[in-house]
Parts: structure tokens; sequence; C-alpha cells
């Protein structure tokens, strides 16, 4: 009898870890997922790796920034971009986003995108520009 429980104990755990990956019975394995189901995506800073500043001559003064940076997989995307000003400085996120429930290769993706620079109401003077670190000054006329 006491040989019989070993042999007892690992079918019943083998059992267990089969069956622990079934779905329940009321919801079949090829269901589609409801939409409570998912994930919500994560949201990071994009990396920045130089940026560019372009001062145009039109009225009123636009500025744009060519951004060249890179996203750390294959499902990661740029979401949208805010900026915010401190005086002087203005600081401009770069924001994207992936799917937290998805495997995506893990490689460096780069990009470049060029993003305006609000300046409404901004007086004449020099502006520091700073892209998730990366800093450059431009001067309104």
């Amino acid at each position: 009898m006491i040989a019989k429980t070993p042999r007892f104990a690992l079918a019943a755990a083998l059992a267990l870890t089969l069956l622990g990956g079934c779905p329940p019975p009321d919801k079949p394995a090829n269901a589609a997922a409801d939409s409570t189901d998912t994930a919500k995506p994560i949201l990071r800073l994009a990396g920045v790796e130089q940026i560019e500043i372009a001062v145009l001559e039109s009225d009123p003064v636009q500025v744009r920034v060519v951004v060249y940076g890179w996203m750390s997989d294959s499902c990661t995307t740029i979401r949208n971009f805010e900026q915010i000003r401190e005086g002087s400085l203005i600081r401009l996120k770069i924001i994207t986003t992936r799917p937290a429930d998805v495997m995506c290769a893990q490689m460096i993706k780069r990009f470049r995108n060029t993003y305006p620079v609000e300046t409404t109401g901004l007086p004449p003077g020099t502006y520091t520009l700073d892209v998730s670190g990366k800093q450059e000054q431009f001067t309104l006329p």
C-alpha cells in the first residue's frame, strides 16, 4: 500500500497540471475574448537620439523640431506628443504605446518625425527645447 501512494500523488499532480490549462466548461477554448479581457496598453516615452530645430520664416513664426529616435520592439508605435512650457523651457514628450498582452520581437525600431512647437503668444527671445533630455536653443524674432 505504501508503494502505491507516490504513484497516486504523481498521477494526481499530472492530472491537475494538464487540466489546469483547460478553459472552464462554459467557455470553449476558441471563444472570442470578451471586451473586458483586454489589457490596457503600455505607455512610455520614446527614446531620443538627436533633435534639429527649424524656425520657419512665416507670419506668424513657426517652429518645427525633427526628432530622431527609437522604440524598443516591433509592436510599439507613437501614440501622441505633449508639450509643456515652463518659462523659457519648452518640454516635448513623445509618448509610445504597445499592447500589454502581445509578444513582440525585441528589436530597435528607429524613427524620424517632425513635430510643431507651439509658440503662439510667446514674446521674442531665446528658448530651450527639451525632448527627452536632448536640448537645443532657438530664438524667436
